[in-house]
């Protein structure tokens, strides 16, 4: 289906004479002189040509995507650059394709993104964007500006309906980003105002009582577009799928953009965001779900906590901006900045293992309140010159983050529970708490120069970071000032050949700071992550698709591990390796028909810890993944205006934690039905109705056993129906 705000652009003219200028219209230009004037008489009678029909695409970095298929991108390089010439393994998710799978939190989003990991923690990981990347941990973005944790349960969360795409960049980021964890980022990129007005109403019901409410409005405010608006908003309350537990959320997202003139613009971003109920966070014993019990199988609805004391309140804020200014054809300065802030209240009741009896849960308590306040702020010159052959698109940078949060957190026992006959509502005392406040400041200066000779582009980067941290134990009377320093790069070269193959190498590296310190009271050396990666990637012309492949071996150093002579303190002395094949297919045969098809193969082990891990597979990350998902519209007969589509995953078998048993695979199918009720009725054009499954056959699974005792169910069946309307 065609998006009623894509970016397309239509030159249509007719060339008529030597001497006379085309003129671009959406019909036939009239022929004219170069002065405006009507020619007359025979004398001034033009030569007619054929006349040629020219389509264009319009689509950058910054505009929405039309289909599945994106060509450029700025995640991977901070400049609009096709996809194909990023020397670095990167996956977009756009809004068309979010809007027909009904993702409604990131893990949904990407679940058909080969190399990342999203069922972790399976149908109770809906409060936090919970999953990884190449097997690692991987850092979230919004609008290419870090979401910072305080390191404990305050962690930002971006209501996906708010977004236009996702881009995913897989492996160290370091070199453009400062601070980042070794598996890579997830950039959430926001729905900007549009010169072009689109307006979008809709209505969602489903089963666990879900019911949403969203909005979309956007267009220019004056008749010369100077003047841009767009408000986002969604409304979400229902059932969790752990029993006695809900989910509501009230998001919105005023914008505004300036543009003085045609070098200039400014586009202010706001954000509001309340979640006053996120289902529970807990999670189920092996034996009973990954593992038999002899007393039989426990419920997917099974809940741990308690709703009584069960709590988790979480309000969050920002106010940013994007501004550029192009100061010739050359050169152009662009600065983005953001607030944030978040203020929770984390309060919960969880299992820690089994007794004897295999049905008596053990349980304890946690209890946290969370705050955060976060400045970022990206300055960049990028500049377009030659030396000789060689084109270069150079990019300084210099960025800032700033960190002020605390963690009022305590950790206490609960009565234990029947996971067969569960009895709630029990007598559960709060625990003691201790105040820590934290404050982070970042500071980084980068460089970029993407070289182009010939067919070949060089990418060469490099940067320098400094990050100071201090912690204060205000309940514990503690200090721990800590400062890190590091120089990353990357290294990535690329051949794009003429019929749109395009292989390459590349080299990049990673580093995380690390909060705490060793028995001898020394901070922890930052974590270091370095990627060889080798791929290629293939845009073929006269067919709107992009196929990616890529191999790679990700390593992390510093890694902490169990001190081997005060096994109650650590050291970083750990290591970890990620070693894979990634395959990507996305293409629209036609306009009717798209595709997505993926495959990943991980080998994801310790290599040195003073532990038993060492050699041992990390837990929870699948060996192998695979899916394909598509949609076809009949665009005539008694079906015009149908979309059928429909997809499959599949997710390997996993290790346990300590890879004493593996948890089965599961293969689980999603579907969509969506109508475009103005092909039948014309007085309702705009009108769309949509059925989506997600786990069409409620396949009954566990997710992962991702630490000790606690392993997670998957999602259950999810079946929603709803009403668009747009205009």
């Amino acid at each position: 289906m065609t998006r009623p705000d894509a970016p397309r652009a239509r030159l249509h003219g007719t060339l008529q004479g030597l001497l006379l200028t085309g003129m671009v219209a959406c019909g036939s230009a009239a022929a004219q002189t170069p002065d405006g004037a009507e020619p007359t008489g025979a004398a001034a009678a033009p030569v007619l040509l054929p006349q040629v029909n020219v389509t264009g695409q319009a689509e950058t970095a910054q505009t929405p995507v039309e289909g599945y298929v994106a060509r450029r991108d700025a995640t991977a390089t901070k400049t609009d650059t096709p996809l194909i010439e990023a020397p670095q393994s990167i996956s977009v998710v756009p809004r068309d394709q979010l809007d027909q799978q009904d993702a409604q939190t990131l893990n949904a989003a990407l679940r058909y993104t080969p190399g990342v990991a999203t069922e972790t923690r399976g149908g109770v990981g809906t409060r936090y964007d919970l999953f990884n990347i190449r097997g690692f941990d991987a850092d979230t973005y919004w609008n290419g500006l870090k979401l910072i944790s305080n390191g404990y349960y305050g962690t930002p969360q971006i209501d996906p309906y708010l977004l236009e795409r996702v881009d995913v960049l897989r492996g160290p980021v370091s070199v453009l980003y400062g601070n980042a964890r070794a598996g890579g980022l997830v950039n959430q990129v926001s729905r900007m105002p549009s010169s072009e007005a689109m307006h979008e109403v809709g209505v969602e019901f489903g089963n666990f009582r879900h019911k949403q409410l969203s909005f979309d409005t956007t267009g220019p405010l004056d008749n010369d577009g100077k003047f841009l608006y767009r408000i986002t908003g969604i409304g979400r309350a229902e059932d969790a799928q752990v029993a006695q537990t809900r989910n509501d959320r009230i998001a919105i997202a005023p914008s505004f953009t300036w543009r003085p003139d045609a070098m200039t613009s400014l586009t202010i971003l706001g954000f509001y965001q309340y979640d006053p109920k996120s289902a529970a966070y807990g999670s189920v014993p092996p034996s009973g779900s990954a593992l038999s019990n002899p007393l039989g199988r426990i419920s997917s609805r099974f809940y741990d906590g308690d709703p009584n004391f069960e709590k988790f309140n979480r309000t969050q804020g920002s106010l940013g901006y994007q501004f550029e200014r192009r100061l010739d054809d050359a050169w152009t300065v662009r600065s983005n900045g953001r607030w944030f802030t978040l203020d929770q209240t984390y309060q919960s009741v969880y299992g820690s293992g089994l007794e004897a009896d295999n049905r008596t849960l053990d349980r304890y308590t946690a209890y946290s309140d969370d705050t955060l306040d976060t400045v970022t702020v990206d300055n960049q010159l990028q500049g377009k010159f030659s030396t000789g052959p060689v084109d270069h698109t150079v990019l300084f940078g210099f960025d800032y983050q700033h960190l002020n949060g605390s963690y009022n957190v305590g950790f206490g026992s609960a009565p234990s529970i029947d996971v067969f006959a569960p009895t709630y509502n029990q007598p559960i005392d709060t625990p003691s708490r201790a105040l820590t406040t934290l404050h982070t400041n970042q500071y980084g200066i980068y460089a970029q120069d993407q070289a182009k000779l010939g067919n070949f582009v060089l990418t060469l980067g490099g940067r320098q970071d400094w990050v100071d941290q201090f912690t204060r134990g205000v309940t514990t009377n503690t200090l721990s000032d800590t400062s890190d320093h590091a120089f990353t790069g990357r290294a990535g070269l690329t051949y794009v050949f003429d019929n749109g193959i395009a292989p390459y190498l590349s080299y990049a590296e990673s580093f995380t700071p690390q909060n705490g310190t060793d028995i001898n009271g020394r901070a922890f050396d930052p974590e270091k992550g370095h990627q060889y990666e080798a791929g290629i990637k293939y845009q073929p012309t006269g067919l709107n698709a992009l196929f990616t492949a890529a191999v790679f071996s990700l390593k992390r150093e510093n890694v902490l591990t169990t001190d081997a002579t005060n096994p109650l303190f650590q050291v970083a002395a750990g290591a970890a390796r990620s070693q894979g094949v990634e395959l990507e297919a996305k293409f629209n045969i036609t306009d009717r028909l798209n595709i997505i098809a993926s495959y990943t193969w991980l080998d994801t082990v310790y290599t040195r810890k003073n532990d038993a891990s060492v050699g041992k597979h990390l837990p929870a990350i699948p060996e192998n993944q695979a899916s394909g998902w598509a949609t076809y519209t009949f665009d005539s007969g008694p079906l015009n205006g149908l979309t059928l589509g429909g997809g499959v995953r599949y997710t390997g078998q996993t290790y346990s934690q300590d890879n004493s048993f593996k948890v089965k695979s599961f293969v689980l199918a999603d579907a969509t039905i969506r109508y475009d009720v103005g092909a039948a009725i014309p007085q309702m054009k705009g009108v769309e109705a949509y059925v989506n499954a997600q786990n069409l056959f409620d396949k009954d699974y566990v997710a992962s056993c991702y630490y000790g005792p606690w392993c997670a169910y998957g999602f259950s069946r999810q079946v929603f129906a709803g009403l668009k309307y747009r205009w």
